[in-house]
C-alpha cells in the first residue's frame, strides 16, 4: 500500500511539474538522497525526491470492524486494517538553485491547492488507497539539520509533508461463521 500510495502521488505531482514547466520528461522520482555507498544517485539530478523519512502508526484510527459478508450465508472475521502516517520529504534537487527554488515553490503550489486526494475527487486514485491528506510538518532549524546529518546528504530545498491515512489491510480471514438466516420464535 505505501508503495502505491508514493507511486500515485509521484505521478500527480509529476504531471503537475510537466504541465507547469512544458517539460518532456518526468521530473519527479522516488528515491533515497543518498544510496548505500553514500553518494547521491545519478538519477536523483535536476528532479524533485520524495523520500519517505518516517512510518508513525495511527493509534487514535482504529477499524474496529472486523467483520465483513465474505458469501451468503457467511460471515468472514478478521484483523482490521491498520491506518500510518507518512512523513515525507519533497527535495527540489537540481545544479541550479533557481532552478531548485523554482520547482520546490511549484510543489508547495500543488499541495497547496490538493491537499487532499479521495477515491470521490481524483481519477485514477489506486484502490488500495482510500485516501490521503497532505499537511506541512514544521520543523525547527535543529531537527532539519539532524535529518540531513543522519541521511548523510547536504542540504537542499526542502520541504516535509506529513500524509495522513495510508491504510494497510490485507484481511486475512481468522474465521468463516455461518449468518442468521431465518429467526423464528417459538411460543410454549
Amino acid at each position: 500500500m505505501i508503495e502505491n500510495a508514493l507511486r500515485f502521488i509521484k505521478q500527480q505531482l509529476d504531471q503537475h511539474l510537466e504541465s507547469q514547466f512544458n517539460l518532456n520528461d518526468s521530473a519527479v522520482i522516488v528515491n533515497a538522497l543518498i544510496g548505500f555507498k553514500g553518494v547521491a544517485p545519478t538519477e536523483n539530478m535536476n528532479k524533485v525526491v520524495i523520500t519517505m523519512i518516517n512510518l508513525n502508526h495511527e493509534l487514535g484510527h482504529h477499524y474496529l470492524s472486523t467483520q465483513r459478508r465474505s458469501s451468503e450465508p457467511e460471515i468472514a472475521t478478521g484483523n482490521p486494517v491498520q491506518c500510518f502516517n507518512l512523513d515525507l520529504l519533497f527535495t527540489a534537487y537540481f545544479f541550479d538553485y533557481q532552478q531548485s527554488l523554482k520547482y520546490l515553490s511549484s510543489t508547495i503550489g500543488f499541495f497547496q491547492a490538493n491537499s487532499s486526494f479521495n477515491l470521490n475527487n481524483t481519477v485514477g486514485m489506486p484502490d488500495v488507497v482510500s485516501s490521503l491528506t497532505f499537511e506541512i510538518e514544521n520543523t525547527s532549524l535543529l531537527d532539519r539539520h539532524n535529518l540531513w546529518s543522519v541521511m548523510g546528504a547536504r542540504y537542499q530545498p526542502s520541504i516535509i509533508y506529513k500524509v495522513r491515512h495510508i491504510t494497510i489491510g490485507y484481511e486475512p480471514v481468522n474465521a468463516v461463521d455461518p449468518s442468521i438466516q431465518v429467526i423464528s420464535a417459538e411460543l410454549n
